[in-house]
């Protein structure tokens, strides 16, 4: 499948990106596997092609899983690390307050986010 497959290049993107000590992108190649994870599921269980948006939360929403509250706390967290658009300056205050424990941390929750979805599939 399309998006899982893209998914999983992302989550391995933001391992390689860990390993290179470069957490910004550690959160973005998250942000992006659990949004390609969410548009999966969009997919399969609506049988429409996901709408363009990056907002994780949204995306929950249309996939039509049930997702606790933890989960969707994490999502919307997540979703603000979506940066493509972002103008320098912001990127550059964002990343002050990103450390290699804070990019161990969403890279582990994203990983279990993954993990818990994936299943959900089939």
């Amino acid at each position: 499948m399309y998006w899982l497959n893209l998914s999983g290049y992302d989550i391995k993107t933001a391992d390689a990106m860990f390993n290179s000590r470069r957490y910004l992108y550690v959160l973005f190649t998250c942000q992006q596997a659990a949004e390609k994870m969410l548009k999966a599921l969009v997919t399969k269980n609506t049988k429409q092609f996901p709408p363009k948006t990056h907002d994780l939360l949204r995306l929950a929403d249309l996939s039509r899983v049930d997702i606790d509250e933890t989960r969707k706390e994490f999502l919307a967290k997540l979703s603000y690390y979506y940066i493509e658009t972002r103008y320098p300056e912001e990127v550059v205050k964002i990343s002050k307050d990103i450390n290699r424990k804070t990019a161990f941390e969403y890279l582990n929750n994203t990983k279990a986010i993954l993990k818990w979805l994936k299943p959900k599939l089939k």
